[in-house]
């Protein structure tokens, strides 16, 4: 499935759902947020999240500091 994953063009393999998508890139139990077609999904739905083909994906690592 082709989606767009922050600004550039990405092959999905598993991309039934929006865990799956993460788990595939290596972001699976990360602090991540997710915004799919500019709207945040919380990480309580990404599991039934269902992904679309041409759909846009941001992901967002947080990190702390000080």
């Amino acid at each position: 499935m082709k989606l767009t994953v922050n600004g550039e063009a990405y092959e999905a393999k598993r991309a039934e759902s929006v865990t799956a998508l993460l788990e595939e890139m290596g972001f699976g139990g990360r602090a991540v947020v997710v915004v799919l077609n500019d709207e945040v999904i919380p990480a309580s739905t990404r599991s039934t999240c269902v992904l679309r083909e041409g759909d846009c994906v941001d992901l967002f690592r947080l990190v702390g500091g000080g």
